[in-house]
C-alpha cells in the first residue's frame, strides 16, 4: 500500500492533471478496479475480522467468484450491526423468517453475492451492490458457509427472486431487521435501471481528495497543505495547486518533458489505510454521486457510489439526457440505413450527371436508404435515401443486412454483430435485425504494440453483466484513468466489453481502450436485451452452462464471421 501524496508529490500529480485531460478517448478497458475495496484494509482473514475489509475481484472481471469471495468488502462499520459472533450458527436458530410478498433483505457488502446453492463452495450467479434490496422467496435454508453476527436476526441462506441465494450475515440483512442503525445513513442510493445513465456522475475540474469521512478543518489541512497555502488568505479559498492555480505550477516545459519522475500512476493516487485520505482524483478523472453532505467545518462534499467525499467545488456534475440513440427496426425503420458523421453532412439531389447540395443533415442523424446499391458521379459514391435525396458515402456509416452465422441453435437465437469497419452494432434475432446503433471500437495502430487498442475479433458470447463497475487504470498516451460506475457493461472476453460511454460522443469511430463504446440509451437497451437475464433487484449476473450469454461476433468486412483477430497483446499498463 502506498502512501498518500506528501506536499512535494503535490506538483507530480498535477503535472499528470494536465495529461489526463486526453482522457475523453479512454475506454477504460484495460483494468477492472473497486474504488471501494481500495479504500479499505486488506482481506480479513476469517469471519471475525472487522468488516472495513475487502477481497480483490478476480483477475478477470467477467469470471463470477465463490460464494466464499467478498468481491468488495462491507459498507459496514463494526459499531453499525455488533461484532463477528465467533459462533458462526449463532444466528441461524433464529427459526425461519415469514418471507410474506415482499420481505426484502438488503445488501451492505458493495457486491453482495448471489449464489447458485446455499453453500459455501457455490459459485457466483449474480449480485447486488451496497444499499440494494431484493425480494426473499424463502429462507432462512441453511448457514453452510454464511457466518451470522451478534444482533442480527433470522442469519442464514435465503432464495430471492431470480432463482439464487443470499447469505444474511456479515454482507446483508433483512432489511426489517435494519431499523435506524447508523449504516442506513451511509449506503448508496440503489441505480435507476429505468434511466439512460444509472447514477448521477459529474467530472473532476481539478486535482482533488477524495476522503474516507467527512474531514475536519485539521485533516482537511494535513491532506492538502496546498490549498491552505498563503495565497488561499489573500482570497482564493483553493490556494495552490488544487485550483486554477494548476497551470502555474505544472509549467508547459514540465507538462511537455513528461519526465519518468512525473509520470503518475493510478496506484500512486491511494491514500494509506487508515488515514483519512482515500485516494486523489485528477482533473478529467469521473465520480458517481450519491447525496451532498457539508464537514464540520462547513465546507459542502459529495458522498460518491465508492462511499467517499468529495468537494462540491471540485466537481461538475453532467447531464443524464440528451444522448444519441440508435433506433428499433421495424416495417418503417429498416436495414440498410446511413448514419450522418460530419458536422457538415450535406444532402444532394441530382442535376444530370452531377450533384447539388441542398440541405445539411444534423451529425448522428439516422436516415432511412433505399434499398438500392450506391451511384457513382465523378470520385465520389452516392446513397439514395427513402425521402428522396442523396448522401455522400464518405460522410455517413451504412450499415447494412449481414447473414446470421450457421451454427445458431434456434431460428430466432438472439445475437450480436459489431462491425468494426463501420463501426455498426446490430442486434438480430436469426436473420431478423431488430436494433442498429453506431458505436466506438478500440483505436487501432498496429505500428505501434503499446497504443494498439483494436478491438480482438471472433466470436463470443457475453459472459457477465454489470449495472454499472469501475474502469480505471494507466495508458502509455493518455496516463492515469478512472471512471466510476461506467454503465450497462456486458463483459465478452477478458476485459472486452460492450458498455455505456458517458465522456464522449465520438460514435461512429474508433475511440476506445478497446471496448465497444455505446451511448448509454444504446448500452441499456443490449444491456435488457442480451442474455444472461439480470432478475429484478439483482445488479449483475454471470453466465453459466445453463444459462448462457449472448452470441457477439466482432469483425471487419472481410472478415468470415467467428475468425479470430485482433492485436497480438493487449496493451498493458
Amino acid at each position: 500500500m502506498r502512501h498518500p501524496a506528501t506536499p512535494s508529490s503535490i506538483r507530480r500529480l498535477v503535472v499528470a492533471s494536465l495529461a489526463v485531460a486526453s482522457l475523453a478517448s479512454a475506454s477504460g478497458c484495460d483494468r477492472l478496479d473497486n474504488l471501494w475495496s481500495r479504500a479499505t484494509a486488506t482481506a480479513p482473514d476469517s469471519a471475525a475480522e472487522p468488516l472495513d475489509a475487502a477481497l480483490t475481484l478476480p483477475p478477470d472481471p467477467s469470471l463470477p467468484p465463490l460464494a466464499a469471495d467478498d468481491a468488495g468488502g462491507s459498507a459496514l462499520d463494526p459499531d453499525d450491526a455488533g461484532a463477528p459472533d465467533d459462533d458462526a450458527g449463532a444466528g441461524a436458530d433464529a427459526g425461519p423468517v415469514d418471507a410474506g410478498p415482499r420481505t426484502m433483505i438488503t445488501a451492505l457488502g458493495w457486491r453482495t453475492g448471489i449464489v447458485e446453492a446455499p453453500q459455501a463452495n457455490a459459485h457466483w450467479i449474480g449480485y447486488v451492490r451496497a444499499g440494494g434490496q431484493i425480494a426473499i422467496v424463502r429462507g432462512p435454508v441453511g448457514n453452510d458457509g454464511c457466518p451470522a453476527r451478534r444482533d442480527m436476526r433470522g442469519a442464514g441462506w435465503y432464495e430471492v427472486e431470480g432463482s439464487g441465494f443470499v447469505c444474511v450475515g456479515p454482507l446483508a440483512m433483512l432489511t426489517s431487521a435494519l431499523g435506524n442503525r447508523p449504516i442506513t445513513r451511509r449506503l448508496p442510493t440503489p441505480p435507476d435501471i429505468d434511466a439512460s445513465m444509472p447514477f448521477t456522475y459529474a467530472r473532476s475540474t481539478r486535482a482533488t481528495a477524495v476522503y474516507r469521512w467527512l474531514p475536519t478543518e485539521e485533516e482537511e489541512r494535513a491532506t492538502e497543505p496546498e490549498r491552505f497555502a498563503p495565497r488561499a488568505a489573500a482570497g482564493d479559498p483553493d490556494g495552490g495547486a488544487g485550483g486554477a492555480a494548476a497551470t502555474t505550477v505544472a509549467t508547459a516545459s514540465d507538462a511537455g518533458a513528461r519526465s519518468a519522475d512525473a509520470q503518475v500512476r493510478i496506484e500512486d493516487l491511494e491514500g494509506l489505510a487508515g488515514t483519512a485520505l482515500m485516494r486523489r482524483t485528477l482533473r478529467g478523472m469521473y465520480v458517481s454521486l450519491n447525496r451532498e453532505a457539508r464537514a464540520p467545518g462547513g465546507t459542502s462534499f459529495w458522498h460518491t457510489q465508492s462511499g467517499g467525499y468529495i468537494r462540491a467545488n471540485t466537481l461538475s456534475t453532467l447531464r443524464g439526457d440528451g444522448y444519441f440513440q440508435g433506433v428499433a427496426l421495424d416495417e418503417q425503420h429498416h436495414l440498410p440505413i446511413a448514419v450522418a458523421l460530419s458536422t457538415v453532412t450535406s444532402s444532394y439531389q441530382a442535376s444530370g450527371r452531377a450533384m447539388s447540395a441542398i440541405g445539411r443533415v444534423p451529425r448522428l442523424a439516422i436516415i432511412q436508404l433505399a434499398d438500392e446499391p450506391p451511384v457513382t458521379v465523378g470520385n465520389e459514391q452516392y446513397y439514395h435515401t427513402a425521402e428522396g435525396f442523396f448522401l455522400r458515402s464518405r460522410q455517413v456509416r451504412v450499415v447494412t443486412r449481414h447473414e446470421p452465422p450457421a451454427d445458431l441453435s434456434a431460428p430466432d437465437e438472439k445475437w450480436i454483430d459489431v462491425n468494426l469497419d463501420h463501426q455498426s452494432v446490430v442486434a438480430y434475432e436469426g436473420a431478423r435485425p431488430v436494433y442498429v446503433t453506431v458505436a466506438s471500437t478500440g483505436r487501432r495502430n498496429r505500428s505501434n504494440p503499446e497504443e494498439n487498442y483494436e478491438t480482438i475479433q471472433g466470436a463470443f458470447r457475453i459472459l457477465s453483466k454489470h449495472v454499472a463497475t469501475t474502469m480505471d487504470g494507466n495508458s502509455a498516451n493518455d496516463g492515469p484513468y478512472s471512471i466510476e460506475d461506467v454503465p450497462w457493461v456486458m463483459y465478452f472476453e477478458g476485459s472486452f466489453a460492450l458498455h455505456g460511454a458517458f465522456w464522449h460522443n465520438g460514435f461512429g469511430a474508433m475511440h476506445s481502450h478497446g471496448c465497444v463504446n455505446m451511448s448509454p440509451p444504446d448500452a441499456r437497451w443490449f444491456y435488457n436485451w442480451t442474455e444472461p437475464h439480470v432478475a429484478p433487484g439483482w445488479n449483475g449476473a454471470y453466465a453459466n452452462v445453463q444459462h448462457p450469454g449472448t452470441r457477439v461476433y466482432v469483425h471487419y468486412d472481410d472478415q468470415v464471421l467467428g475468425t479470430r483477430g485482433g492485436p497480438d497483446r493487449v496493451p498493458q499498463h
